[in-house]
């Protein structure tokens, strides 16, 4: 490291502290990524930073010059981390401006979650996408924020390198989406065995909460595909139930 740190103020304490919520996230258009491997990940993605906050004698992560770097006290670290043992690093990263979204060609999947309210599921689900090479995520209201400490810790660095977009009707999405010649298709406990389902187009795919499912409205409007199932048990969780999902679909 060899650009030297600033101390933080308890002005710019107060403001970061202030990114755990997502009323001041969408105003400042920041999040906060923790921990080493998070930043590392960070540090190797397209995401541009505000600053970098380390703790006094921090040595374990190679810190690009150009970042603007702060000293925080073990108090400030605490207060701007939202996990309860700090690793010495925190980064302000921008929100990134989500790509245009593309035509729904052949082999393309577009991630659409409705509802998904937990946050571990959400950042766990944005792990499977990138390792099965999906990285457009279209988020429907009733969302839990995707860019919240918790959804970001989850996700172990995948939500740097995802194009997450937002909707404010995944009707009116679902819809342009078919005008387009795409497939919309949902996850559900009853339809199409995932097995036997051949996708010909691209893939409008929605993975609904695990306490309601996908909207009735919104389901009517999809072909439901199911997991078989070959045990017991009332339902799988739906991070595992997505994960299960796209490896059957990059299958075909």
């Amino acid at each position: 490291m060899t650009n030297q740190p600033q101390i933080l103020t308890k002005a710019l304490t107060s403001r970061y502290r202030g990114l755990k919520q997502v009323k001041n996230r969408k105003e400042e258009g920041l999040f906060l990524l923790e921990g080493v491997r998070l930043c590392q990940e960070a540090f190797n993605s397209k995401l541009d930073f505000e600053a970098c906050i380390i703790g006094k004698n921090f040595d374990k992560l190679t810190i690009p010059d150009q970042l603007i770097l702060f000293e925080a006290n073990q108090t400030q670290l605490e207060q701007i981390s939202d996990s309860k043992s700090p690793q010495g690093i925190i980064c302000i990263a921008k929100i990134p401006s989500p790509a245009p979204p593309s035509a729904p060609t052949a082999g393309r999947t577009l991630l659409v979650l409705d509802r998904m309210a937990d946050p571990g599921n959400m950042g766990t689900i944005f792990r499977s996408a990138l390792w099965f090479g999906v990285t457009d995520i279209l988020i429907g209201p009733d969302c839990v924020d995707p860019f919240s400490p918790k959804v970001v810790r989850s996700s172990m660095g995948a939500i740097t390198s995802l194009n997450i977009q937002f909707s404010s009707n995944l009707i009116a999405s679902a819809q342009e989406w078919k005008q387009d010649k795409g497939e919309v298709i949902a996850l559900h406990m009853t339809g199409t065995q995932l097995k036997q389902y051949q996708p010909h187009r691209g893939l409008f795919l929605v993975v609904g909460s695990e306490a309601h499912g996908v909207a009735p409205d919104l389901l009517a409007l999809c072909h439901p595909v199911a997991i078989e199932k070959q045990g017991a048990g009332e339902s799988l969780n739906a991070a595992m139930a997505t994960a299960i999902a796209l490896y059957e679909l990059n299958r075909h």
